[in-house]
């Protein structure tokens, strides 16, 4: 009985020993200069400027989700949504706004939502110019701009919305209360 077990062990030591062996010699098989290239290559920055970038759009989405969603920073602010109609060459921002707001206080949200969205693609691309207080930026040099900022309440009437612009491409035109509306709500 006794030699029973001993084989038993012996063979689980061979097995485990051969197993071992076999690891380590597939691992040797591997060229390890593939893995060196691929790390050198990626590790070298690009300094030059990069033509046709494409930009990632639902990663400016998701950025502008964070920043115009927070209640603490834009306490009037109920929801965003955007479009990049690339067919019509023009971005679509839209802003769902308390019905509490201020046709001034969301003409100041709908400028501060416009230029978040031209720096957000600035960080992309390098060669989009940034806002700055007199411009919208790059992004809008290249794309026509529509926007609309509307209550809560008026979202199924855009006869109602405080803005329902489109601004053309390179022409930075100031955002305007729909119906020429004077003064606020």
């Amino acid at each position: 009985m006794e030699g029973i077990y001993i084989m038993i062990k012996i063979k689980k030591h061979i097995v485990g020993v051969l197993s071992i062996v076999f690891a380590l010699s597939a691992g040797a098989c591997a060229n390890s200069d593939i893995v060196v290239n691929k790390s050198m290559d990626s590790d070298k920055p690009v300094f030059e400027t990069q033509k046709n970038i494409v930009l990632d759009w639902s990663q400016i989405r998701s950025d502008a989700e964070e920043q115009f969603n927070d209640k603490t920073l834009y306490p009037m602010s109920d929801y965003i949504d955007m479009a990049f109609k690339e067919n019509e060459n023009k971005v679509l921002l839209i802003w769902s706004l308390s019905d509490d707001i201020s046709d001034d206080e969301a003409l100041a949200y709908g400028n501060e939502y416009i230029r978040a969205i031209n720096d957000y693609a600035a960080t992309q691309d390098f060669s989009i110019k940034k806002s700055s207080e007199t411009s919208y930026g790059g992004l809008f040099d290249k794309y026509d701009l529509e926007i609309q900022l509307f209550r809560a309440d008026d979202i199924m009437e855009d006869s109602k919305y405080i803005v329902n612009q489109v601004i053309k491409a390179g022409t930075d035109t100031n955002l305007q209360l729909q119906n020429n509306k004077k003064g606020d709500k």
